[in-house]
């Protein structure tokens, strides 16, 4: 249940100033306002939008929090922002919140707001996803090498299309971060110890040029089989073309240790 204020700049910079304006005022919208959150799930109308928007300005006060920029994946149509909120979270601690949002003006769902809620409460939720699978969404060179060895659970080739210094950050913490071949080795394995791959069904890609952010579906993890939910993912290319971080905003609880 994380409103992010800045992004309805996504917005404008997609060139959609009535959308923009009605998510900073929904009292004055001109134009239908839709959006998607972790805990509320569909917002939808002027009055409940306004009357959200009222209690996310309270629960960021109460909770002391602080939103820094992470990156912003802008295309033609469709953007995808990211940021960490530094807030108290479970049990009075402070933490460093991962936060999501898909900007996608040709949606009837244009805000889609990705989060894991277990810093949160102290448990996952599953939540319903928002858009369907797309069957010709497919990210671009290395970063559709990672997705194909995901799903394929090959741990070498994932591993390969980091650089040296590639990162995983998972979405619970931002600190939670595997660095540099043997901890991304150890994490991957671990990944893959159920007995496969990850196939995620992807939804949407966003590409810049730099990064490419992918919303999927996740159902099966290994031989296991879940409630299918939704997540976004971005994979962020350095110098030499291999990923030097990927980044994941969902709630799926793993069947691994």
């Amino acid at each position: 249940m994380v409103w992010i204020p800045q992004i309805p700049d996504l917005v404008d910079r997609l060139g959609d100033a009535e959308l923009a304006d009605a998510l900073r005022d929904p009292a004055e919208a001109t134009v239908p306002v839709a959006l998607d959150d972790p805990e509320a799930g569909r917002i939808s109308g002027v009055v409940v939008l306004e009357a959200w928007l009222a209690v996310q300005d309270t629960w960021r006060a109460e909770h002391g929090a602080d939103i820094e920029e992470v990156a912003v994946t802008l295309g033609e149509r469709r953007a995808v922002g990211e940021w960490v909120v530094r807030l108290e979270g479970a049990g009075g601690k402070r933490i460093g919140l991962p936060v999501a949002a898909a900007v996608d003006l040709a949606s009837a769902l244009p805000v889609r707001i990705h989060h894991s809620r277990l810093p949160l409460l102290g448990r996952h939720v599953v939540r319903r996803p928002m858009v369907p699978p797309d069957p010709l969404a497919r990210p671009s060179d290395v970063v559709g090498v990672y997705k194909a060895a995901l799903d394929a659970g090959d741990t070498a080739a994932v591993v390969a299309v980091f650089g040296p210094d590639g990162s995983f950050r998972g979405p619970a913490d931002d600190t939670s971060r595997h660095t540099g071949t043997k901890e991304l080795t150890e994490l991957y394995d671990t990944f893959f110890s159920t007995g496969g791959g990850i196939p995620l069904k992807l939804c949407t890609v966003t590409e810049d040029g730099t990064r490419s952010a992918f919303e999927y579906i996740c159902d099966r993890w290994g031989d296991a089989d879940l409630p299918p939910q939704p997540g976004l993912a971005v994979c962020a290319r350095g110098g030499d073309g291999l990923i030097v971080s990927a980044r994941v905003y969902d709630d799926v609880e793993a069947p691994v240790e």
